[in-house]
C-alpha cells in the first residue's frame, strides 16, 4: 500500500510540469535577449548570417545596447552590423563606431571605425563634408596607422571631387 501511495505521489509530481523560474518575467526575457546578443555576436564573427538574420542580430545588439556598450569589439561588430541594415538600426551603428573611437582611442579598432564612418558618410549619406572631418580626425589620431595611407588617399580623392573629376574616376571604376 505505501509503494501504491509513493507512486501515485511521484506520478504527480512528475506530471506537474515545467517548473517556474525564480525570476521575474521581464528579467527572463531580458536574459534571454543577452544571450542572444552574444550568441549574434559570434555568429557576426564567423560572417555565416543571411541578410535576415543580420536584421535579427541588429534588433538584439540595439535591446541589449548597455552589453554592446562594454567592449571594443561588440562596438564594431554591432555598429557595423547596424550600418548595414536599412531603415532604424543605421544611426545606431553610426553611433556605435562614434562611441567606440571617443570611449577606447587606443583600440585596434578606432581607426578601422573612423575609416568606416567616412565611407558611410560618403557612399551611403552623401556627406562628404562629414566623411572628411572623420578621415582627417583618423590621420591626426593615428599617424601610425596602417589606415593612414589608406585615409590621406580617400581625402584627396574627396578634396578632387569640388572640380568634379572624382565623378570621373567613380565612372571609370564602375565600368571595371
Amino acid at each position: 500500500m505505501i509503494r501504491l501511495y509513493l507512486l501515485a505521489v511521484l506520478a504527480f509530481w512528475s506530471c506537474k510540469g515545467v517548473v517556474e523560474s525564480p525570476l521575474p518575467i521581464e528579467k527572463q526575457e531580458q536574459v534571454a535577449s543577452m544571450d542572444s546578443a552574444l550568441h549574434y555576436l559570434n555568429l557576426v564573427d564567423k560572417s555565416i548570417l543571411s541578410p535576415k538574420e543580420y536584421t535579427q542580430a541588429a534588433r538584439h545588439f540595439v535591446a541589449q545596447d548597455s552589453l554592446i556598450k562594454t567592449k571594443a569589439e561588440y562596438l564594431m561588430k554591432a555598429g557595423l552590423t547596424c550600418m548595414n541594415q536599412e531603415g532604424e538600426y543605421r544611426l545606431y551603428g553610426v553611433n556605435y563606431l562614434i562611441l567606440l573611437s571617443n570611449k577606447f582611442p587606443q583600440n585596434e579598432y578606432a581607426p578601422q571605425a573612423l575609416l568606416q564612418l567616412a565611407l558611410f558618410f560618403d557612399n551611403v549619406l552623401g556627406d562628404s563634408e562629414r566623411a572628411m572631418e572623420f578621415l582627417r580626425a583618423l590621420i591626426q589620431r593615428y599617424p601610425e596607422s596602417v589606415l593612414r595611407e589608406d585615409a590621406e588617399g580617400l581625402l584627396n580623392l574627396m578634396s578632387v571631387s569640388e572640380t568634379g573629376e572624382i565623378e570621373q574616376v567613380r565612372q571609370w571604376l564602375n565600368t571595371k
